[in-house]
């Protein structure tokens, strides 16, 4: 008689949680994972870069990419997709390949009109703006003023949230500002505009009357 053997059949390789898209500013850390059971004797992965096409197939392997995680390189603004075949060596083990997955990475954010001077009279209701660009979801604004020509130091402006902002002209005197734009988006980088002086100036009066002749 043959000695009794066990004979161990396990599932293929299967992909429980898919890569995720990954939108980010330049310089982003954020990885790609992926979730992967069955195969014998352990998984193996190897990601893949399809550069602009949404295929996970035809892709070219990326050196040295080869566990369940990887951090796509964030140098250049653009879109790339990826993709993982997850493997194992063992009698039969088919492979399985992850969906494709967008790397979409943006810019910092910019500044791409700098707000401009204002000299005006009391009551005035010029107001100052920017015009920004770049960063992950969205911009965000925070206006800062300050009794000198500089950023140290400054306040900032409890609601001045906006990429506008009207400064208060109720006193004459020179008040200077500046606004600060930033994202919430991993490797957003903030960036902060030009200082600019707002002269708020006393309306006309007469100093001398007109004498009868």
């Amino acid at each position: 008689n043959s000695n009794l053997i066990t004979v161990t059949v396990v599932a293929d390789p299967t992909i429980s949680t898919q890569p995720t898209a990954i939108t980010e500013c330049i310089g982003g850390t954020t990885a790609l994972s992926v979730t992967a059971v069955g195969g014998t004797p352990s998984l193996t992965y190897q990601w893949y870069s399809n550069g602009t096409t949404n295929s996970n197939t035809n892709g070219t392997p990326i050196n040295g990419a080869t566990l369940a995680s990887y951090t796509p390189p964030s140098t250049t603004a653009g879109t790339t997709y990826y993709y993982v075949v997850v493997s194992a060596t063992g009698a039969d083990c088919n492979t399985v390949t992850s969906d494709a997955t967008a790397v979409t990475v943006v810019a910092d954010p910019s500044i791409t009109t700098q707000p401009t001077a204002i000299t005006e009279c009391i009551g005035g209701t010029t107001a100052l703006s920017v015009v920004a660009a770049g960063g992950t979801p969205s911009l965000t604004y925070q206006w800062y003023s300050n009794t000198t020509n500089s950023t140290t130091n400054s306040t900032p402006i409890n609601g001045a949230t906006l990429a506008s902002y009207t400064p208060l002209s109720t006193t004459a005197g020179t008040t200077y500002y500046y606004v600060e734009v930033s994202a919430t988006g991993v490797g957003c980088n903030p960036v902060t505009s030009t200082i600019v002086d707002v002269n708020i100036i006393a309306d006309p009066s007469i100093t001398t009357q007109p004498t009868a002749i």
